[in-house]
């Protein structure tokens, strides 16, 4: 039986280099726990629909703020940003701060680069399992053409200078390819804020980091689910099948109708997979 649902809460821990990460709470506290990490420039609040949905009925839900975005701390300094042990160390502080128990980490795309940082860094046995939404995570090996325009992208990021009325547009569009459709008013402008939230200075260190995870498909020993949108300009679904059959308990989802954030195009159907997946790889 379900037991209510608590108050939902906010507050700072402080991550091993002293940064504030910003963290949120909400769901049943008695319930399987998981930890929502979201993606580039945005912050624990795009997963509202998820906080107010069925899984915070059955489930403890933890997110945060990645170390520069959201309300968490913004630091000057590129090693903050350049190691994978600063993104992972901050999962783990997140998990014992919190006190969890062998959480669920769902990353949505850059998220899952940092479901990848965790495990290098921290292994499998605190965690119950992986869910890589409309990211690749690194894991499939990049061709010539897709490295060397990743490169150029790195260097256009790095050269970036402040400019609010260029950030605003490009704000915009960044709102506008995340839904397969015109996502509500709400999260349009949860994201739209979030992405002006995030510092050109930051973004132009988190483009000093490694993205390359080519050596990790046979360490990701827990459940991973790999769950994308048809409609996810972002990812091959060929080649996330593919990958699904390197990893040692590797599955795919693939969700009709969804483009990158499938938890907003499809808040139902995404919480019905996270739900499958918890019940079908943990059962009690």
């Amino acid at each position: 039986m379900s037991v209510a649902a608590q108050a939902s809460e906010s507050s700072f821990v402080p991550a091993a280099d002293g940064l504030p990460l910003c963290v949120y709470e909400t769901g049943n506290p008695a319930g399987r726990e998981l930890l929502l990490i979201h993606g580039f420039s945005q912050s624990y609040a795009v997963f509202k629909r998820q906080f107010e949905g069925s899984l915070a009925r059955d489930f403890r839900i933890v997110a945060f703020d990645l170390r520069g975005h959201g309300c968490s701390g913004k630091s000057w300094q590129e090693s903050a940003y350049s190691s994978s042990q600063s993104w992972a160390d901050d999962v783990a502080t997140v998990i014992r701060e919190r006190k969890l128990k062998r959480p669920l980490l769902v990353g949505w795309s850059y998220g899952g680069y940092i479901n990848v940082d965790y495990v290098r860094h921290h292994g499998t046995a605190g965690i119950a399992g992986l869910v890589m939404v409309g990211s690749n995570a690194g894991l499939i090996a990049l061709t010539p053409e897709l490295r060397q325009q990743m490169a150029k992208t790195r260097e256009l990021t790095r050269g970036m200078k402040p400019d609010v009325e260029a950030q605003v547009a490009a704000g915009k569009t960044f709102v506008s390819v995340m839904t397969a459709k015109p996502a509500p008013d709400d999260m349009r402008d949860i994201m739209f804020a979030t992405n002006q939230m995030l510092p050109t200075y930051v973004r132009r260190l988190i483009a000093s980091r490694s993205l390359e995870n080519e050596d990790m498909p046979p360490k990701l020993t827990t459940p991973v689910l790999l769950l994308v949108g048809n409609k996810d300009g972002s990812q091959s679904v060929d080649a996330l099948r593919a990958l699904a059959t390197r990893l040692p308990q590797g599955q795919i989802t693939v969700m009709d109708g969804a483009g990158h954030a499938a938890f907003i195009d499809d808040p139902a159907g995404f919480d019905a997979e996270i739900r499958r997946f918890v019940t079908a790889t943990a059962p009690r």
